[in-house]
């Protein structure tokens, strides 16, 4: 008796783990996709995907990503579905190949700086708010910089906020890592984790590049 229940639990487990591979082999979502941007080579759970274009991979010049903060995992369904998660926690993230303009480091001081108010104002977390004189290019937005020069992180925001209907797009912040260009936008919401975030989108692209090459080794 004992033999014969344990032969059918036995069953019934390798039963549960054969529908759990079926449905994963289901769910396109956990698809790998492996692209190629600017020489620099992906490798990436196709959940990551915000467009077809990136979910095809391949040679491209540009790939567009969405994650969840703050582990910069692939949204679940039920973020998909649920707008509050999405404006909140959702973080977009656009790589293309640098260009020959400025470094987006050096934009705060070089670009943005003379469309500025002279007065500065304390931000979330540390960091420093200037707002941008009236009939300027940016006179819509403001902008949050990591002291003492925002090179290691700036954000250009829109006056209205989320909360107040704002776009869950709001924030925007662009770094560079090699010969590629990452572009985030987010809630203002994360600007009170501005570290963790500007970490973990750094951290992100690196993870999506190491796959590539752990997978050749």
């Amino acid at each position: 008796m004992r033999l014969i229940l344990g032969l059918a639990l036995l069953f019934a487990a390798l039963a549960g783990g054969s529908y759990l591979l079926f449905q994963g082999a289901l769910d396109p979502s956990a698809d790998i996709v492996q692209a190629e941007i600017a020489g620099a080579h992906f490798s990436f759970l196709a959940g990551y995907a915000r467009d077809e274009s990136t979910a095809v991979g391949g040679f491209t010049d540009r790939l567009a990503f969405v994650a969840v903060f703050p582990e910069f995992s692939p949204p679940s369904r039920a973020d998909a579905k649920s707008a509050s998660n999405r404006a909140r926690d959702t973080v977009f993230v656009t790589l293309s190949a640098k260009d020959d303009t400025l470094d987006p480091a050096d934009r705060p001081a070089r670009l943005y700086a003379r469309f500025l108010q002279a007065e500065a104002e304390a931000g979330p977390a540390g960091l420093v708010l200037r707002r941008f004189e009236k009939g300027s290019p940016y006179e819509v937005e403001e902008l949050y910089l990591a002291p003492p020069d925002g090179r290691e992180f700036f954000a250009r925001c829109p006056k209205t906020p989320l909360e107040e209907g704002g776009p869950a797009e709001a924030c925007l912040f662009v770094f560079r890592i090699g010969g590629l260009d990452v572009e985030l936008r987010f809630s203002p919401s994360l600007l009170d984790h501005w570290e963790a975030l500007n970490e973990g989108a750094r951290g992100f692209v690196s993870r999506l590049r190491a796959r590539k090459k752990q997978a050749a080794q």
